[in-house]
């Protein structure tokens, strides 16, 4: 399972200016073709961060904002499609942008479409200026938090999904969003017998399954569970 994590890859005004964008539009997944010229920071931002992290031609990208309601609620473990075709299409990449300091995580299994249960999850943990970028194929889930703010990516190579788009003009003033230099962050190996439990439910697939996570982890920290199904 491929994963690569990255820490400070924007500064600290950036971060406030996203956080700000982000908050003004909504929770509704918006699509930005490859030539497609900037509407706002936001996009301005993701054209940005694609060549900063990612090579090749590409369609363009679907993205939403992700808030946790009232602190107690998450995004259940599901692939990534193009909803409105029947032949299970997936994006070529998934990637989460972090703007907050979040122990609710990023959870990205080794599950693809037919599996029952992971037998792997990366579990990624924000801080502000963390991104981490994962194959668009396998199942993922948004663990419950409280007043984060995640700003999610589809990179699609071949299509546009189908009811997707564009989002509102907002001015803002170009310049580089991405710093020249930051960290990839390493995925820790989790070891030993402290963990949480939680049960899940892949919405795809309708099938239950407990999970462990890290019982302690730090801010940014990115960690690898193997043999992650307790039952």
């Amino acid at each position: 399972m491929l994963i690569r994590s990255y820490l400070d890859v924007h500064t600290p005004n950036v971060n406030c200016t996203l956080q700000h964008n982000c908050n003004s539009i909504g929770r509704k997944n918006y699509w930005l073709g490859k030539d497609d010229a900037p509407r706002n920071f936001i996009e301005e931002y993701l054209h940005q961060w694609y060549y900063a992290f990612l090579t090749g031609d590409y369609k363009g990208m679907e993205y939403w904002v992700y808030k946790s309601e009232n602190g107690n609620s998450f995004d259940p473990f599901h692939f990534d499609k193009d909803e409105r075709d029947p032949q299970i299409t997936h994006p070529k990449w998934s990637a989460c942008i972090n703007m907050t300091l979040d122990k609710g995580a990023t959870c990205i299994s080794n599950m693809t479409y037919g599996d029952i249960k992971p037998t792997e999850c990366v579990y990624s943990y924000g801080a502000e200026g963390k991104t981490v970028i994962w194959d668009g194929n396998v199942a993922w889930s948004d663990m419950a938090s409280h007043d984060d703010c995640k700003l999610y990516v589809n990179v699609w190579t071949d299509r546009r999904p189908k009811g997707l788009t564009r989002s509102k003009e907002m001015a803002y003033y170009p310049y580089t969003m991405i710093k020249g230099m930051y960290d990839k962050c390493p995925i820790i190996p989790f070891e030993g017998e402290n963990y949480l439990t939680h049960t899940h439910m892949c919405g795809d697939l309708f099938d239950h399954f407990v999970l462990k996570e890290p019982a302690e982890r730090n801010f940014g920290e990115t960690y690898r569970v193997t043999d992650v199904v307790v039952a």
